[in-house]
């Protein structure tokens, strides 16, 4: 049985055409392994405060190829998982009703988020952190940590019920071409300078779930995927796009090394500097860039599902809750040994990514009522 959680990432395609969309599916395989492995890279490159910490200096190499993935990855992968996301919203809402998306939205969002911060991080906090660091006891400290994704969701949809409840409607907005992309990519990159002048990448608010930082990535792609269902842009996008959209992503990945060299850790450090604005505008485009290519790519080459990805793209949702403490025990284990940080990050992330997904679909699912939450 398919929740209504994972629906927000995927619903059978029903609601929009005669075949459920697997590539949707295959994307988010993609996109839940990218957050496993930047949650793995914490501690192996140049990346923010993290519970765990390299007892040496970090090496040139991991900067340049962790540094790198850090630096592309929170361009578009927490952005896609929302276009996603989104994209089932407005089926979701019809079918139901107000009330029913509401109530569905609350068990499938907020059970889990609640049984997290009272159980899972408090104890895995407290473990690396001492009692003093406990968030659900000590309220100072509250954080929702890696689970401000859920927090999001629940925020968006509560304000799609207002939308709906206002009786405000959207004229027909037709498929986005390269002119619209480019503008939105430009519009991003200037939004993305004048927030960051204030609060820089990295930084957090309102008990760590929101980063505003990143706010306008999510606001323009959650937007972007509420229209997309509606006008059928995701059957509509033409595979020219990533012609252009392609050369883009491969020059900003060669001229983010060109950045590095130029500004160095200075680079995401915010204020109304030249190395912002520029950083800023890189981010829009490559972030923009990957998203397009994904989609249509994925949409043209993996649409389509066998039995390993089907158990994968099932289990989702509960790897995202169950990988944060898996990544954190494992750099633990590994931090203080004689292995390269290098190999440490990519064992970690290989690790994990298989413990969690067998976790999920062999452990988790036996939880009492975990199957009608979140699966």
């Amino acid at each position: 049985m398919t929740s209504d959680f994972q629906h927000c990432y995927a619903e059978p395609a029903s609601t929009v055409t005669t075949q459920r969309l697997y590539y949707l599916d295959n994307i988010k395989i993609a996109l839940i392994i990218t957050v496993i492995f930047v949650h793995a890279a914490q501690p192996y490159g140049p990346g923010g405060a993290w519970f765990i910490t390299a007892p040496v200096p970090i090496p040139l190499i991991n900067i340049l190829i962790v540094g790198a993935f850090l630096a592309i990855a929170p361009s578009f992968f927490m952005g896609l998982f929302f276009f996603i996301s989104a994209y089932f919203i407005p089926g979701s809402f019809d079918r139901k009703g107000e009330r029913r998306f509401l109530r569905d939205r609350f068990i499938r969002l907020g059970v889990p988020l609640i049984i997290m911060l009272t159980t899972i991080i408090p104890l895995v906090v407290y473990l690396l952190k001492g009692l003093n660091q406990v968030a659900f006891l000590y309220p100072p400290y509250l954080s929702f940590y890696y689970l401000w994704f859920v927090v999001i969701l629940l925020i968006t949809a509560l304000v799609y019920a207002a939308w709906r409840r206002s009786g405000l409607t959207v004229p027909a907005v037709t498929c986005p071409g390269n002119g619209t992309l480019l503008a939105a990519a430009c519009a991003l990159g200037v939004a993305n300078f004048v927030v960051r002048i204030w609060y820089p990448i990295n930084q957090w608010t309102l008990f760590d779930a929101i980063e505003p930082a990143h706010v306008p990535l999510y606001a323009l792609l959650i937007v972007g995927g509420l229209l997309a269902y509606r006008n059928k842009w995701l059957d509509a996008l033409p595979n020219s796009l990533t012609r252009l959209w392609g050369a883009i992503v491969a020059v900003c990945f060669f001229g983010l090394f060109g950045l590095f060299i130029a500004f160095g850790t200075g680079l995401a450090a915010g204020g109304a500097t030249l190395a912002s604005l520029l950083e800023s505008f890189w981010e829009a485009f490559i972030g923009i860039g990957i998203c397009t290519c994904a989609l249509i790519v994925f949409r043209n080459r993996w649409n389509g599902a066998g039995r390993v990805t089907r158990v994968l793209a099932q289990n989702v949702y509960a790897v995202y809750l169950i990988q944060w403490p898996v990544v954190l025990g494992l750099q633990w284990v590994l931090i203080n040994t004689a292995l390269p940080l290098l190999l440490q990050f990519l064992l970690v992330g290989v690790i994990a990514t298989a413990l969690c997904f067998l976790i999920s679909n062999y452990v988790v699912r036996r939880i009492p009522y975990a199957e009608q939450i979140v699966f």
